[in-house]
């Protein structure tokens, strides 16, 4: 009954992680595309509303030039690499802590299985 609890556990645990990442994953992702900010609603106006490139709402080229635009989408850039790298750094030793964790818990319950088992043959 133990070791189906102990499985049952681990099972859990596994899928929790396996979620935990997932949603970290759709983090990063949001992250990196930060610099797509301007460009989303740009396509949306033009294809799904048919609008002409002046009569755009959102216009970064309007509103800053040409020159101010690349500016914008480069600071963009930078925060998205700044932040992605930050985050990165914050959930890979997690990751990697919970592994050894694991690790260290599997082996430990090894020896007391053999134990078990050694006693079970002496009897």
């Amino acid at each position: 009954m133990a070791s189906a609890k102990k499985a049952v556990d681990s099972t859990i645990r596994r899928v929790l992680t396996h979620m935990a990442e997932i949603i970290m994953s759709i983090v990063l992702l949001i992250i990196i595309c930060i610099p797509l900010v301007f460009v989303i609603p740009m396509w949306l106006q033009q294809i799904a509303l048919s609008s002409a490139v002046e009569n755009l709402v959102i216009n970064p080229v309007s509103w800053f030039g040409y020159a101010g635009a690349v500016g914008v989408t480069v600071l963009l850039s930078l925060v998205s690499l700044i932040l992605g790298y930050f985050y990165l750094m914050g959930i890979a030793p997690r990751t990697a802590k919970a592994e050894s964790i694991e690790e260290e818990e599997v082996k430990a319950e090894k020896p007391n299985e053999e134990e078990a088992s050694d006693e079970g043959e002496a009897e």
